[in-house]
This record gives C-alpha cells, structure tokens and sequence, in this order.
C-alpha cells in the first residue's frame, strides 16, 4: 500500500469525524463509568469494547491535528447544560521502522471547565488528559491492532476565526479507523479559524480548524474503542 495515501486516507476519515454526532441509549447488561456530569460516559460493553459518549448543547472547537507525518483530529467542547467540558481527540504517526504501521494515539473524557476558554471568536485549551489514553499499533494492510495505555498528553491549542468559511448542516455519520468508531447526528453551526499550539511534542502551525455552535440542540457524539481480539 502507498504509505502517504493510506496515511491521508485517515485524514479525510477524521475529517468526518470532527462533527460526528450521534445518540446512543443505553443497554442493559453495560458498565456506566461515573464521571464528573451526566455530559460524558463511559461504558464496558463485555465484547464490543468501551464507548464514551459526550452531550454537547454549546460551543465546541475542533482541529485537524497535522505536524509531518503526524495526522488527526482533535474536539473540545463546553455543554452549557451540564455546566462541563469534554475533550477526545485522535491522531497517528507513521512507524519509522515498518512503513505499513501507524501508531494511533486516542482519548476521549471529562476535563476541567478552566482548561477551556471559547467565544464566537476564539477558543484556547490547554489541559494535560486525566483521563484513560489508548496508544494502539494499527497495521495498515489487515487492520489488525494492538493497544495499551499512554502517558497523559498534554495540549495547549489556540483557535482564532478568520472568516474564510462557514456551515451550517444537519448531518449524520459513521466513521471508523482501525479499534476507533466515531458516530454523530446533529445540527450546527461552524465558522473557520486557524489553530496554533503544540501537544505531545508536535507543533500546530495554522492549521486548520473550526469554531462550532449548537445553536441550542443537543448533539451527541460516540466513540467506541474496540476490545482487543
């Protein structure tokens, strides 16, 4: 496989799921993580692995997580509801030593409402995760995986609207990378902006992102990190 193509395969995908929303009830039989608001939970399905589900009725940022061979997504967001922020992100580097691996770095949970500041104009994070951090070896060609916990990654990003474009959708999708899948359904408003900063080492260099408003509706984004075989 093309190495540069399966790598920017994956960035078209996670530009999907930057505004991937979805509800999801929850099931008998499942685990419920207790976290800091009924906005984010986490639960342990016994096979399918664990899933997070983030409310969101409010401002949210998103950005494309681009530094050389380094490609993701990251979304942070504030329900107005719920008084509480929420952050899950996404990204992979390509191996050094074997060009048909990547090394997946996900997260998605609960931080605290101070490590983010937003507006119609601007947003900032800057936080260091508490939260669980997968670090999974996705092989490109089978998709065979495997995962195990990261140290905590620390982001400190700052969003600043330039006015080039905007959106206005309802929209609903499924998208999924390796042990990754991302859904959402919902209805929005975005402007663009430019996005400067750095996490884990990698730099963020106006890079592109998004200011997003739910215009008071509530969207719901799930990700679910499959169990390991």
């Amino acid at each position: 496989m093309n190495i540069k193509t399966g790598i920017w395969g994956f960035v078209t995908l996670l530009g999907a799921v930057l505004f991937f929303i979805r509800s999801a009830p929850q099931a008998s039989g499942k685990k419920t993580q207790a976290t800091h608001s009924d906005s984010v939970k986490t639960n342990w399905p016994s096979k399918a692995g664990n899933v997070t589900t983030i409310r969101v009725n409010g401002r949210s940022a998103d950005v494309f997580l681009n530094d050389s061979d380094t490609n993701g997504f990251l979304n942070v967001s504030r329900d107005q509801i719920a008084n509480t922020s929420a952050l899950d992100f996404s990204y992979a580097t390509l191996d050094a030593t074997h060009p048909n691996l990547v090394i997946l770095v996900q997260g998605a949970g609960d931080i605290p409402n101070s490590a983010y500041t937003t507006s119609s104009t601007t947003a900032h994070l800057s936080v260091t995760t508490t939260f669980p951090v997968n670090r999974c070896l996705v092989n490109l060609d089978t998709a065979e995986f495997h995962c195990d916990p990261s140290i905590p990654i620390t982001f400190n990003l700052a969003w600043l609207r330039n006015d080039f474009g905007s959106v206005s959708e309802k929209t609903m999708r499924i998208e999924t990378f390796g042990p990754v899948t991302t859904k959402f359904k919902g209805e929005y408003e975005s402007q663009t902006a430019r996005v400067n900063g750095t996490w884990e080492g990698f730099t963020a260099s106006e890079n592109i992102g998004n200011l997003v408003d739910s215009q008071n509706s509530t969207l719901i984004r799930e990700i679910t990190m499959k169990a390991h075989p």
